[in-house]
């Protein structure tokens, strides 16, 4: 390992001490469950990635409402965060494609809003 790996690994650690273990998704055809929780797809009511500033980068988002306004996250260090991209667009029509919101998400400022679901469209 090189001295620049090195060093942007005790950065981070620096700018992220207290990290916590993202919990892992799991997709099937009744929901997400995210950690020990299922959201069902019928309980969802909105989906906004977003990113965040961490000093040495930016760090991907979502959040997922549920009914009863119950919030969980997961980011791109979620183990599943990648098959529940892909799920999102399969079984939420109506839902922005997986490749536009995460072409949006990279575009936009840290701290913006992308809503996936329900879609709001630029037109």
């Amino acid at each position: 390992m090189g001295v620049i790996s090195r060093y942007f690994e005790r950065l981070v650690a620096i700018v992220r001490p207290n990290r916590t273990v993202p919990p892992q998704v799991l997709v099937n055809d009744e929901g997400l469950r995210i950690g020990g929780e299922l959201v069902s797809w019928s309980d969802v009511r909105r989906l906004d990635a977003y990113k965040r500033d961490i000093y040495v980068g930016d760090f991907l988002c979502l959040a997922i409402l549920s009914v009863g306004g119950r919030v969980f996250e997961i980011n791109e260090e979620s183990p599943g965060w990648d098959e529940t991209g892909a799920a999102i667009e399969r079984f939420l029509p109506g839902s922005l494609p997986h490749a536009e919101w995460m072409l949006r998400l990279i575009a936009v400022k840290p701290g913006e809003m992308v809503a996936i679901y329900p879609a709001t469209r630029a037109v």
